[in-house]
């Protein structure tokens, strides 16, 4: 009796092992077949402006010949955005059995800060998007000091600075919102209580960043009515009252 069981015994070990084995074959066959039947033949980009497709898929790391399944697609994500600071957003997607497509989205510069004697094209959000020599033409973020901009980061101007920074973060998202950077020269934070906008000529003061909806319907139905360029004229926002005066 004692035989027999340890005959059994060894008979058990012995299937354990070949399972084992032939599971390892069938893992061995499978990653085989994913690296000969499904190897990168095509690498399309969408979306693509400022960036060729060749600049965008060469920031990736993505090669062709390569299994689509051994991609690493948010490291890709990761290394596009890293390497091409307008790219806003970035998503790598497989479509079998050979292809990667690559879709991104573009920041668009709408401002700049003046620091160093360079200058620091942003966009809407305050990402820093470039540096350059010349001055550009976008709107200028005035009273405002910019600390350590770096191209690919969001604009700072230190931890003491954080409310000032928001309050420049915020007004210039709602006025890109608003479509109004276009024909803006400079917005000046130097005083948070009497931030002035100059728009078209026009140099509006619309007191603190608060309340900007109800703010810049007045502004807008001012501007409305006076489509010429304002020449340097002075117009004020008046808290108390909730209304223009000039």
């Amino acid at each position: 009796m004692g035989n027999k069981r340890g005959r059994t015994g060894n008979t058990g070990g012995g299937t354990a092992l070949y399972v084992t084995m032939a599971a390892a074959f069938a893992l061995i066959a499978v990653i085989t077949a994913m690296a000969l039947f499904f190897k990168i033949t095509e690498i399309r980009v969408e979306g693509e402006e400022r960036y060729t497709a060749d600049e965008i898929i060469k920031a990736s790391g993505i090669e062709p010949d390569t299994s689509v399944f051994f991609i690493n697609a948010s490291s890709a994500q990761i290394d596009i955005k890293g390497a091409l600071p307008y790219v806003d957003t970035v998503k790598v997607t497989r479509k079998l059995p050979g292809t990667i497509v690559i879709s991104v989205t573009e920041s668009k510069a709408v401002a700049y800060i003046a620091s160093g004697g360079k200058y620091y094209l942003m966009d809407a959000g305050g990402r820093i998007l470039e540096e350059t020599a010349s001055v550009p033409s976008k709107t200028e973020l005035r009273g405002v000091k910019a600390v350590e901009p770096t191209v690919g980061k969001t604009l700072s101007l230190g931890e003491s600075e954080s409310v000032r920074c928001g309050a420049a973060l915020e007004l210039l998202k709602f006025m890109d919102g608003q479509d109004k950077l276009g024909l803006t020269g400079w917005i000046d934070f130097s005083n948070m209580s009497a931030v002035i906008v100059e728009y078209n000529g026009y140099r509006i003061n619309i007191g603190t960043c608060d309340e900007l909806d109800s703010k810049f319907k007045l502004i807008n139905d001012f501007l409305s009515k006076n489509t010429e360029p304002g020449n340097g004229k002075s117009v004020f926002y008046d808290d108390k009252k909730k209304g223009l005066w000039f």
